[in-house]
């Protein structure tokens, strides 16, 4: 299937071209280094143009891009997601909506929001944070940044690691208060063919 150079690739579409890129580098068609190299251009791609050279030289796609089969339309989510734990861990991963505002106010508790995988509602997803020795850690996804201006930290942290550096990819914007807590802004680590 032939793809419009210029029209945007989706998440999905990025783990298919990682996917048959980590199946190249089984086969010994890509060593390590090259394999590396080009899964940091899958994440660094915008368009479809920027990606298919990048599976140009290995066998069966043509120059083509691999992409799974569309998925159903999602439905409307909820305007707005509250977290309250109180001496626990409470996690967000894999398929699920983020909506576009949500309220954390833990107390002694640990937080996880992974968007990576999940369905955002939106184009801006505003975190209220409300807590007390907790931790807060946002994994975004592929071209989203933070804004953590708004976060006022007593004895804690706020490390932000996905700042805006340019283009128009989804906002996260952090505000409220941490006290003797942290919170951790950060995109997805990889190494090799491993992602958390």
């Amino acid at each position: 299937m032939t793809h419009d150079p210029n029209m945007r690739v989706s998440n999905a579409e990025r783990e298919a071209i990682l996917a048959r890129l980590h199946a190249a580098t089984e086969e010994g068609r890509l060593d390590l280094d090259e394999f590396a190299d080009r899964s940091r251009q899958v994440y660094e791609a915008r368009t479809y143009g920027e990606v298919e050279r990048l599976l140009a030289d290995l066998p069966n796609t043509d120059g083509a891009l691999v992409v799974p089969a569309a998925k159903r339309p999602v439905p409307e989510g909820p305007a707005e997601l509250r977290l309250s734990p109180t001496g626990s861990s409470v996690e967000r991963k894999g398929e699920w909506i983020v909506p576009s505002k949500v309220v954390v106010s833990g107390s002694m508790s640990s937080v996880k929001l992974d968007c990576r995988h999940a369905t955002i509602i939106g184009d801006t997803v505003e975190i209220k944070l409300d807590s007390n020795m907790s931790s807060l850690e946002v994994v975004l996804p592929a071209g989203a940044y933070a804004v953590d201006d708004g976060v006022k930290a007593t004895f804690g942290s706020v490390t932000n690691h996905a700042p805006y550096k340019g283009g128009n990819g989804i906002r996260f914007v952090i505000a409220g208060r941490t006290q003797l807590g942290s919170v951790t802004i950060r995109h997805e680590r990889r190494f090799l063919w491993w992602r958390w």
